[in-house]
């Protein structure tokens, strides 16, 4: 069995992106975003900004995307929440009125 401080981390999960698969695919088969962004039916700003790392795929997008290229919804989805994870900074103690604010409970792992 193993022990708590025995934790089996991943140290490249969370450094791709949807966007980064996305855009390689869109590259690899020479599709122009203006063109893609037609045929998933949203504008080229927002495609622009989801492949730029400044919004992230909704269930929605992720499902267009799917029925459009074959790439699976439930893996962009995933890469997006881990590189989100990563890429988040950690909530810190603050001093607040409320005590119990950001209190690990015994049980947890955290």
């Amino acid at each position: 069995m193993l022990k708590h401080k025995n934790k089996i981390i991943l140290s490249d999960a969370g450094e791709t992106s949807a966007a980064d698969m996305l855009a390689e695919t869109l590259a690899m088969h020479k599709i122009k975003q203006t063109e893609f962004a037609v045929r998933i039916g949203v504008s080229q700003k927002h495609l622009s900004r989801v492949l730029n790392k400044k919004a992230f795929m909704s269930p929605d997008l992720a499902l267009r995307i799917e029925l459009v290229t074959g790439l699976s919804a439930r893996l962009m989805l995933r890469l997006d929440t881990n590189y989100q994870l990563l890429h988040t900074n950690k909530p810190e103690h603050s001093v607040t009125d409320n005590e119990l604010f950001l209190e690990s409970y015994d049980w947890s792992i955290g």
